[in-house]
């Protein structure tokens, strides 16, 4: 494989919509979720995208308008059927893997950070076999305190990487938010649930990313 040369040290991964389609076991869960609290269901795709991206929590709010007093119990009803089933129903993205293997010959640290619950998410990598080409994998807590960019922090002080030398992929408003609060440069994908290709170009977006092999066009920039 040809060597490239990046102005990064770390790529960043969200997980969601940006290394895999989760959107049929979330969307899936969620619903489930709602059918048990008595609640209506949502059939609007556009809608259901809003659950994928913000903490478990905010998707409830933002995509169901649920009550506060009902949303502890819809979490903890969507973790138990998410881990049962949901988390079973992903793929990986078309040329992904591809996209790992050129960065980890070419010396990029590449790591995963997610609002999914920790535990599940390296379930999931380790189900479609992506675990070789991460250092860390990190996500959420139960009590989904801890930020995206709290997240991706975490994950640059434990490599001891400066911020300027890292890079957060992903597909949704709470991963370019995240990205700025870690002060990180961020690439956004429009195959996931987030953005699409009339989003708007800012300085806090490096590129819109189209295709997986866009990435690479991007940080081999």
């Amino acid at each position: 494989m040809e060597n490239k040369k990046s102005n990064y040290k770390l790529v960043i991964f969200d997980l969601d919509g940006t290394l895999m389609n989760t959107a049929p076991g979330i969307f899936a869960t969620a619903n489930w979720t709602m059918k048990q609290l008595g609640k209506p269901i949502e059939t609007d795709v556009q809608q259901l995208r809003k659950f994928v991206g913000p903490p478990l929590a905010e998707c409830f709010k933002v995509t169901y308008d649920l009550e506060d007093e009902l949303i502890d119990e819809a979490c903890k009803i969507y973790r138990m059927k998410y881990e049962e089933s949901g988390k079973h129903i992903a793929t990986v993205y078309d040329g992904m893997e591809d996209v790992l293997q050129s960065l980890n010959s070419n010396d990029l640290i590449c790591s995963i950070a997610t609002n999914k619950y920790q535990e599940v998410a390296r379930d999931m990598v380790e189900e479609q076999e992506l675990e070789k080409y991460f250092n860390l994998v990190y996500g959420s807590d139960h009590a989904g305190t801890i930020t995206k960019g709290g997240i991706i922090s975490k994950i640059i002080d434990e490599l001891n990487v400066d911020p300027k030398d890292a890079v957060m992929v992903g597909d949704t408003f709470s991963d370019l938010n995240g990205a700025s609060e870690a002060g990180v440069d961020f690439i956004a994908v429009t195959y996931g649930f987030g953005f699409d290709n009339e989003s708007e170009l800012t300085d806090d977006i490096v590129s819109f990313c189209p295709t997986t092999k866009d990435i690479l066009n991007t940080i081999y920039k």
